[in-house]
């Protein structure tokens, strides 16, 4: 009988749902009238008015009357009708109440460009469970877990961690090893064999042959790159710096230590090759060929012979005796504490894991 009465009132209130003023109409909506506690609905508040109007709804916080909470998020839609001249903004509400009661709401204040208009009046009614007289006693607690067997994919997390924590473990071992031992560094170096100075000026003049160098319509780019080998070579060989002398000052100095017939070659090669850079001689072509032959052998009459042994490369041990730098203990022993600490913390999930599939 109670509740008939509440649904009679609620429902008195329900033709009242539009009031309209200078062409505004408010009108407020309510999704059921009637509910369990703890259950939402839907309460919307609707305005209908002229296309580019300024619509304010009421900024409502957690409950629009006492005992009406809202429930975020609020949201509003806007649609325009009659080709786009009048327009129904929406501000929707999601309610609920936690006692039982029967909740008034009354008008729903809205400001449209500045003028406020009312909506119309709501009821809502929210009722509680009755548990028949003596039964109280029937309602039962939660249930225990239901004990169920293992399966492979839970054990994949409890491997995973296990894994971590002994990498993390087993490396924070070795690095504080390392620190506490402090020994000192050893290391192996290749030693690669420098390639002697007649080895490497026979190649480059090689080169220079096979690239045409003394057929070259350009002599004096090839007279330069000849005599740069040359001089490249004098400087290893003979141990003076050829390449900053001229071409006099070079002989001069080879004279103290060779014959000056044997140079008469090589004097006739610096002789030409001056011409050709600074007089704009133009030699013939078996010109250049000879001076490309006198070339190699100056170079094969002045080398020096160097046994096949020497040319290996070779490996030794170099033992530098000092100790590690502050800076790199120091990052010794933060990276061990580190993963020291987090093999411990994968070592407890692990425990944990282990406790929640067994126990």
């Amino acid at each position: 009988m109670k509740r008939f009465v509440i649904f009679l009132f609620l429902l008195s209130l329900y033709p009242l749902s539009k009031i309209s003023a200078q062409n505004v109409i408010v009108r407020a909506e309510i999704d059921s009238m009637m509910m369990w506690i703890g259950e939402q609905t839907g309460l919307r508040v609707s305005v209908t008015c002229d296309a580019g109007q300024n619509v304010t709804f009421p900024a409502y916080r957690d409950t629009i009357v006492k005992g009406l909470e809202i429930v975020p998020p609020v949201k509003t839609d806007t649609q325009y009708v009659n080709n786009g001249q009048r327009m129904t903004v929406t501000r929707n509400y999601t309610v609920t109440s936690f006692d039982s009661a029967l909740v008034y709401i009354p008008y729903i204040p809205v400001e449209v460009d500045g003028t406020e208009y009312r909506s119309n009046q709501l009821a809502v009614a929210f009722m509680s469970y009755d548990i028949p007289e003596g039964e109280e006693k029937q309602i039962f607690g939660p249930k225990p877990n239901m004990k169920t067997p293992v399966r492979m994919y839970e054990a994949k997390g409890l491997l995973f961690y296990w894994f971590l924590a002994a990498i993390g473990i087993v490396l924070a071992v070795y690095l504080l090893l390392r620190y506490r031992d402090d020994k000192p560094i050893i290391r192996h170096i290749r030693i690669e064999p420098k390639i002697p100075a007649h080895i490497r000026a026979i190649s480059e003049i090689e080169d220079l042959r096979q690239a045409g160098g003394p057929h070259s319509e350009d002599a004096k780019a090839y007279y330069t790159q000849l005599t740069d080998i040359l001089r490249e070579y004098i400087n290893d060989r003979f141990g003076f710096n050829a390449t900053e002398m001229t071409s006099y000052e070079i002989l001069e100095r080879l004279e103290e230590s060779q014959d000056k017939e044997s140079l008469s070659e090589l004097r006739d090669l610096l002789s030409t090759s001056d011409m050709v850079k600074f007089a704009k001689f133009k030699p013939m072509l078996n010109e250049n060929d000879r001076n490309l032959v006198n070339a190699l052998e100056f170079v094969n009459e002045t080398k020096i012979e160097v046994s096949e042994a020497d040319l290996q490369p070779k490996e030794e041990e170099t033992v530098i005796e000092v100790k590690r730098s502050k800076g790199a203990r120091l990052t010794l022993l933060v990276a061990g504490i580190i993963l020291a600490a987090g093999g411990t913390v994968f070592f407890v999930m692990m425990i944990l894991k282990l406790y929640y599939l067994f126990f």
